[in-house]
């Protein structure tokens, strides 16, 4: 019965919580079965079902996947989509957003790297999780480079901005993914503001859920940002490359010095290349020059 072409194994880690609710959803499937070091053995129509005393759980059959998905869920997780924005609130470095798809088979390996807000973490660590991720789950990154985003802005405000990169990395996304999925946007713009931002759009990805704080609430948001974040981090350290001087985070005085030392060296065109203009940073700039 698991045998064949259509044979599947997936292997989890379940909590005391999640084997007793196992045992309640399956009792009657329960057999007398014995498997060294296990709990108890399942089986259903169309899946085979061991239960470890070590926690671990391992799923054959046609449907593995579907009763993992159920397994899963019993501890508060689904599958689903995230996606997260970085460098909107710095002057130097593009705009990087980017939507992960996370399922039961990526719950171990994500909670094993401990993502958490990426406010939290310094830049090393974001990186060594970052490489990690991109290795193994779905994603779909998209960076919007300074020399660009100035010209888009002359004619669409950042959150349009924003909506239309989310919508086209969801969109890459679903490609990806071969089943259809809810993606949860880290809520940056009302709802209808969102969808009103992609009027114009020829293809809208509609089956979203937004949140605020959703990058502490679920798993794929926070590996968005995290993998949005790398990006940032690697793109900024190649415009210092570009421009030959350190470029800093954020929007404070440190950023209008180094603005000032652009615009005097190398003027405005190195600079639209490198920061955002439409910061005040730019005229703060303009002003320590005189």
């Amino acid at each position: 019965m698991y045998s064949g072409e259509r044979m599947k194994t997936i292997s989890i880690s379940a909590s005391a919580g999640q084997i007793k609710k196992i045992k309640e959803l399956y009792k009657d499937e329960i057999t007398d079965k014995k498997i060294p070091y296990a709990d108890c053995f399942i089986a259903t129509e169309d899946c085979a079902i061991t239960v470890y005393l070590s926690g671990k759980v391992v799923l054959q059959g046609a449907m593995a996947q579907h009763h993992a998905e159920i397994i899963a869920s019993f501890n508060g997780f689904f599958a689903h989509g995230g996606s997260d924005e970085v460098g909107t609130g710095d002057y130097f470095g593009p705009v990087c957003v980017c939507a992960v798809y996370l399922d039961h088979q990526h719950l171990d390996f994500v909670n094993s790297l401990n993502p958490s807000d990426t406010k939290g973490m310094d830049d090393g660590q974001i990186i060594a999780i970052a490489k990690a991720l991109i290795k193994k789950v779905p994603y779909s990154l998209l960076i919007l480079p300074n020399d660009k985003y100035n010209v888009y802005h002359k004619k669409y405000n950042l959150n349009a901005i924003k909506s239309m990169l989310h919508n086209q990395c969801y969109l890459h996304l679903q490609k990806k993914v071969t089943k259809p999925f809810t993606g949860i946007i880290d809520q940056f713009t009302p709802q209808e503001s969102y969808f009103r931002y992609l009027k114009d759009e020829k293809e809208i990805f509609k089956d979203l859920r937004f949140e605020t704080k959703a990058e502490n609430k679920y798993l794929a948001v926070a590996c968005g940002a995290i993998i949005a974040r790398h990006a940032f981090l690697e793109a900024l350290h190649q415009l210092e490359k570009y421009v030959g001087m350190p470029l800093p985070k954020g929007a404070g005085a440190k950023v209008d010095q180094a603005a000032a030392d652009i615009l005097e060296k190398h003027g405005i065109e190195m600079l639209s290349k490198v920061a955002k203009l439409h910061f005040k940073n730019t005229e703060k700039a303009k002003e320590i020059l005189g």
